[in-house]
């Protein structure tokens, strides 16, 4: 019996295909684009918080990279194996259950891992930053860590903007802790630093939560993920600052790089 209620959660979301790692595939649509454009042909990459292996498995098809994927979920390996399967990837996308927080020993450094949000399933921020910090050590000197997760700061300036218009303020998940973007920013480790951030989401949840949002409510309907105004966030750059999902980069130190 599973006494971990998020894993719990997660395990029975394994089964729901494209929406087992979330209802919203046009945001995930969105993320995959954000980290692909950091991946590049040969890099050895690894994604912790795989899920059912959506992200791996289109990465992979864009790109001729090896994957290490790693989730906590046994469900969601035991269901990235028949997708990986399917989809003819076994001998490039390599599956193993790992759960972050007991800091596996992990042979293989990485040029690139990514995340996610994988770190917002995590219970508080302490954790979150000693996860980061294990995540840095697996990769290679110069190798990068996108951390695609939520951020706090950018559901509030959301937020705002829905008040605005007279919609109700939306919170987050019960089983997710956004992340703080000072905090994030203020993260020092000797071997590593945060280069960029990128507002990669601020265009799609501006005209699916708040303009979507705002259509529905007048003609008293329940807004659709997959509603048009939304998809054409897939064509538009990002704009504003009300970016939920936050694409943070970190860089590992190059050997004898001063810190």
């Amino acid at each position: 019996m599973c006494h971990d209620p998020i894993l719990k959660h997660w395990n029975q979301r394994a089964a729901l295909a494209d929406k087992a790692g979330s209802d919203d595939v046009i945001a995930k649509k969105i993320e995959i684009k954000a980290i692909s454009n950091h991946i590049t042909d040969g890099m050895v990459v690894a994604e912790f918080g795989c899920g059912n292996a959506k992200t791996a498995i289109t990465l992979r098809s864009q790109h001729n990279i090896e994957l290490f994927c790693f989730d906590f979920s046994p469900e969601m390996i035991r269901h990235s194996a028949t997708l990986v399967e399917k989809a003819g990837m076994t001998d490039h996308i390599h599956l193993a259950v790992c759960d972050v927080r007991s800091e596996p020993e992990i042979r293989q450094n990485f040029d690139l891992v990514y995340t996610e949000r994988m770190i917002i399933n995590l219970p508080d921020w302490e954790t979150q930053a000693k996860a980061i910090q294990y995540l840095l050590k697996t990769l290679k000197p110069g190798g990068r860590y996108l951390m695609c997760e939520n951020s706090k700061d950018g559901l509030d300036a959301l937020n705002s903007l829905r008040i605005s218009v007279g919609l109700q303020s939306i919170s987050p998940p019960w089983h997710n802790v956004y992340l703080v973007d000072h905090l994030v920013a203020s993260l020092k480790w000797p071997e590593a630093r945060l280069v960029n951030v990128e507002p990669f989401s601020a265009t799609y949840y501006f005209l699916s939560r708040v303009v979507n949002a705002s259509m529905a409510a007048l003609e008293k309907t329940t807004p659709a993920y997959d509603a048009p105004v939304n998809q054409l966030a897939l064509k538009l750059p990002p704009f504003g600052d009300c970016s939920q999902g936050k694409l943070w980069v970190f860089e590992k130190d190059h050997v004898g790089s001063p810190t």
